[in-house]
């Protein structure tokens, strides 16, 4: 593939930091780092997933990086576009170094064949009716092939791909360049194609599945996504729409 444009291009490489996510905000106080800035580190004492959970993530051994984006041709109502292009741009990443095939979890954990592979973690600020900056945390499980036995369901492109490791660090470059091409429509105002790319890529798509919601459990089939990020569920022929959270999927 070709060089990225932007997206990381410049790049701050750290040994140790307690979050990616928690120095690119530090860098954005202080001043106005180039779009696309990437932060990469080869070990986290404190990596953050949604909601405030921990990502774990063994020493050297996966890629753990923050972009800095000025997404601000995108208004806080449409921001759920900027995280299907992310996520597309990992699924396509991974499914480049990995021979499985890679889908996405609403709303954008990376799975390959099922299994976790990668969480994202994406923090805009809003100013006024604009999204002021957007902070990317990636943690994408490379070469690591041993989990806390809490993490049933985690995964590496290494177990996914017979244990063969890889070059960590050639392979910001390449994350950065798929990263571009979806960002590149996202910029483009290419909405409906995000979407589409987004629907067809999701984990369960178009099959009944089982869900909970506070502790109930019911399927239901997804049949999409609406603009701010709601999971469409088609229960017992009926549609409902679900916020992030609000229910949980059953393996």
């Amino acid at each position: 593939m070709h060089e990225s444009l932007f997206i990381g291009k410049n790049v701050i490489s750290l040994e140790t930091v307690d979050s990616t996510n928690d120095y690119a905000k530090q860098l954005l106080s202080a001043q106005k780092p180039t779009d696309g800035t990437l932060i990469i580190a080869k070990a986290q004492t404190k990596g953050r997933g949604q909601l405030g959970n921990q990502w774990q993530t063994e020493s050297g051994k996966n890629l753990t990086v923050s972009y800095i984006l000025y997404p601000n041709f995108l208004s806080p109502d449409k921001q759920f576009y900027l995280n299907m292009a992310v996520a597309l741009g990992i699924r396509e990443f991974c499914e480049s170094i990995c021979t499985a095939h890679v889908q996405i979890k609403w709303p954008n954990d990376i799975l390959i064949n099922g299994k976790k592979v990668c969480g994202v973690l994406i923090e805009n600020a809003l100013q006024g009716s604009k999204i002021q900056h957007s902070i990317i945390g990636i943690g994408i499980n490379i070469n690591q092939t041993q989990f806390d036995t809490t993490l049933t369901h985690a995964t590496s492109v290494a177990l996914e791909n017979n244990n063969q490791t890889l070059d960590i660090e050639n392979l910001a470059g390449k994350l950065s360049t798929y990263l571009e091409k979806y960002y590149l429509q996202l910029r483009l105002l290419h909405f409906n194609f995000l979407e589409k790319a987004y629907t067809t890529s999701l984990w369960r798509y178009n099959q009944t599945s089982e869900f909970t919601k506070s502790g109930t459990a019911f399927k239901g089939e997804i049949t999409g996504v609406t603009k701010e990020g709601k999971l469409e569920i088609d229960v017992k022929g009926k549609p409902q729409k679900f916020g992030f959270k609000e229910i949980e999927f059953v393996y």
